[in-house]
Formats: C-alpha cells, sequence, structure tokens
C-alpha cells in the first residue's frame, strides 16, 4: 500500500494529483502508457536515449509504482503529479477558486468533496499528462566518480520533469502544472533549488523552463553531450 496522503492540486485549468492516488485510475495509466508509446513524444523528450515502448496495463502499473512511487514518494515525499484538465461539473474553475499564487492544495474534507466517494470524480477525468519532482542524485544522474565535486543537499537536486500529450501541446499545460508543483514543493517539502536536464535539439523544454525562471548551468551532473543543464533558485 502506498503511504502518502492523498491530496490535490488545483490551478485555474488543471488538477493535479500524486501519482500514489493516480496509479489506481485506469484512464490515468492508460494515458501514461499512450505517452511512452508515442514516438514523437519520446524523441521530443528523450532523443534517442529513449525509444518509444509497448506497455501492458500491468506494465504500466509496475513502471509508475517502482520508478515513481518507491524510488520517490516514499524516499522523499515528492515525485510525478498526474495532470487533467478540470471540467465539467466537479471541476469547473468557477466552482474551486484558486489562490493568489495560482493553485490551492485541496486536503482531507475539501478534497474527498472535489474528488467524490473512492475518488469516483477523478477516475473520470481527462488525463493529459504528467509533471514531476525528485531527487536527481537518487534517480536519473549517473554515479560519481572520484574528482567529482560534492553535490549540494538533495533539496537543491530536486529534478523537474514533465510529459503532455501531443494532442494537448502548445495550451501551456506543462508551464502551469509545472510551476504549481514547484511552489508546492517549496512550501510543503522546503524545497530550495530545482534543476532539469534537457536534449539539445528540444527548444520546446528550452523555452518552457526559461518561463518558470531557469537559466542554463555548466554543473554537467548527468555527464552527457547531447544534453543541456538547467537551474532555478527556489523563491
Amino acid at each position: 500500500m502506498n503511504s502518502v496522503k492523498q491530496f490535490a492540486i488545483l490551478t485555474p485549468r488543471l488538477i493535479i494529483v500524486p501519482t500514489p492516488t493516480a496509479v489506481s485510475f485506469n484512464s490515468y495509466r492508460a494515458l501514461y502508457s499512450e505517452l511512452y508509446g508515442n514516438v514523437d513524444f519520446c524523441q521530443m523528450g528523450f532523443g534517442d536515449h529513449y525509444p518509444a515502448v509497448s506497455w501492458s496495463d500491468e506494465e504500466t502499473r509496475d513502471v509508475i509504482q517502482t520508478r515513481d512511487i518507491e524510488r520517490c514518494w516514499q524516499r522523499r515525499g515528492l515525485g510525478d503529479f498526474a495532470v487533467a484538465l478540470r471540467g465539467p461539473s466537479t471541476f469547473e474553475p468557477d466552482s474551486h477558486s484558486t489562490q493568489n499564487n495560482g493553485f490551492t492544495t485541496l486536503k482531507g474534507d475539501e478534497y474527498v468533496r472535489v474528488a467524490g466517494l473512492n475518488n469516483v470524480h477523478l477516475a473520470a477525468s481527462k488525463w493529459v499528462g504528467y509533471a514531476g519532482l525528485r531527487d536527481a542524485t537518487t534517480t536519473s544522474m549517473p554515479p560519481r566518480e572520484p574528482g567529482d565535486p560534492a553535490l549540494p543537499s538533495w533539496l537543491e537536486m530536486i529534478e523537474l520533469r514533465y510529459g503532455v500529450s501531443p494532442e494537448f501541446w502548445g495550451q501551456g499545460i506543462a508551464q502551469e502544472a509545472s510551476k504549481a508543483i514547484m511552489q508546492w514543493s517549496v512550501n510543503e517539502r522546503g524545497v530550495k533549488r530545482f534543476v532539469a536536464d534537457t536534449e539539445r535539439e528540444n527548444s520546446r523544454s528550452a523555452k518552457l523552463l526559461q518561463k518558470l525562471g531557469f537559466t542554463l548551468s555548466d554543473t554537467n551532473y548527468w555527464k552527457e553531450p547531447s544534453g543541456l543543464e538547467w537551474e532555478c533558485a527556489a523563491k
């Protein structure tokens, strides 16, 4: 069983749910499998490092469980979030207002009212992608080697990642979701700095990171010639 308490984040257009909850939704698993089976999605996000794959529903659940829930949520209390469009009815933008910083976190009874009994409303949502935060030192970074500089605290090594269905590219969804979870992680987890890694040809992600306040860095954490590295101090 996953130990992460249930909560959700609302933005003007989106409802954002941690994957320890979303992994139980057939609809989200289907979207996640579809993304990683899409050649255009994988090529843009990962280049030649990660070709498109075909997962069964059981394999998709196992991937989310092992790569995200066990390595990230259960270890650091943060990880991937499933991203869905708000609406209709319960999730219409005017039915739950957001705070001045662009998002609000729903917990306890408020979460239950929005999610519905046994998360029935959430399960029926239109899932469009994911946005995630993870400790890069224990997930995506290669092992440190003799002579490498010492790394800062893991709270300064939080990697931002995101993926949106090509059907919804160009609509600002990744930016809206990323901004919300970044601020959530600062407020709730004490994150101090964010990092990211993109393919050099991925100008779409580069523009998104710049909009979120990231700048290019020369850290070379991932030691990947085909990639660019970015950083952003928490605010």
